[in-house]
């Protein structure tokens, strides 16, 4: 079982305005499902290696809060982001592929459970999916609304 998935959706727009949508910290609170808030924490530029933000999304039935830091930052290339939900640390992030006049977007969500959160697993693959699948949903339907 591969811990890492991944899923695509093609997104009218260049790689660069959508990469560019991805890098305002409000949208993320508006396309990731269950977001609350998402507020960038560090000084600067978000889409830059080592800037910090922090979410408040309702996980579980419960208020849960979000540290994350960016990890990769490669301008209309890919985005990518580290962080914890309750006790389980992730990594996710964007890939950006022209396809014409549109751009292919994979969002990719990798756990890194330890200790007995490890049995859960084969759950957090499913709930990581579908959450993949409305995240990127949202992305294109915002995108394009904004557009």
């Amino acid at each position: 079982m591969s811990d890492r998935l991944e899923t695509d959706i093609l997104v009218d727009g260049p790689p660069e305005r959508v990469y560019a949508f991805l890098c305002v910290p409000a949208n993320h609170a508006k396309f990731i499902p269950g977001m609350l808030e998402f507020e960038q924490t560090s000084p600067g530029a978000f889409e830059r290696r080592g800037a910090t933000a922090r979410g408040r999304r309702r996980w579980l039935g419960r208020l849960v809060d979000l540290p994350y830091e960016i990890t990769i930052c490669e301008p209309g290339r890919e985005l990518g982001m580290k962080g914890v939900l309750g006790p389980i640390p992730f990594e996710d992030g964007y890939l950006l592929n022209a396809q014409g006049n549109d751009t292919r977007v994979t969002f990719w969500l990798r756990f890194k459970p330890a200790g007995v959160i490890l049995l859960a697993m084969p759950l957090l693959l499913v709930w990581g999916k579908i959450h993949a699948i409305e995240t990127l949903r949202n992305v294109r339907n915002l995108y394009q609304a904004a557009a």
